[in-house]
């Protein structure tokens, strides 16, 4: 293990992190409110539940939502900048599928773009943030600290 001695933390205060837990906090409360209120959700996202039986999609995307938001914040908690931002890259395929799939099941454009297309940019800028070289005012901790 051959760690950089200059290399300083990732305070939980800078603002890459704190925009990094919207995130987690956003991707937990759709985990949750795919199980908690499938039909609200599955109309949220794009796609309507005809019966209660339909509601085992949602499920498993609560469930993947969940995970994803877990994972993030573990990352976060640990203070792993570049792996958090490589994590929020590889996930802006999510949104974007989700915006592909709403749009050919029904949803307009318009409405795909808003929801699905404004979290894909939100990501994209925020991995940019993440891989971006942090400056030492906004992202890590004093040395003498």
């Amino acid at each position: 293990m051959n760690a950089k001695s200059n290399e300083m933390p990732w305070k939980l205060t800078s603002p890459t992190a704190v925009f990094t837990l919207i995130l987690v906090a956003f991707t937990l409360f759709l985990g949750l409110r795919a199980h908690l209120d499938p039909f609200g959700a599955a109309k949220a996202f794009g796609l309507s539940l005809v019966s209660p039986e339909d509601a085992g999609w949602l499920h498993v995307k609560g469930g993947r939502d969940l995970g994803i938001g877990l994972a993030l914040l573990a990352l976060v908690v640990t203070r792993q900048r570049l792996a958090s931002g490589l994590f929020v890259l590889a996930s802006v395929l999510m949104p974007v599928t989700d915006a592909l799939t709403v749009v050919s099941h029904g949803a307009s454009l318009g409405f795909a773009l808003s929801v699905h297309g404004s979290a894909a940019v939100y990501c994209v800028a925020l991995a940019a943030a993440l891989l971006k070289r942090p400056s030492k005012a906004t992202d890590r901790t004093p040395a003498h600290a």
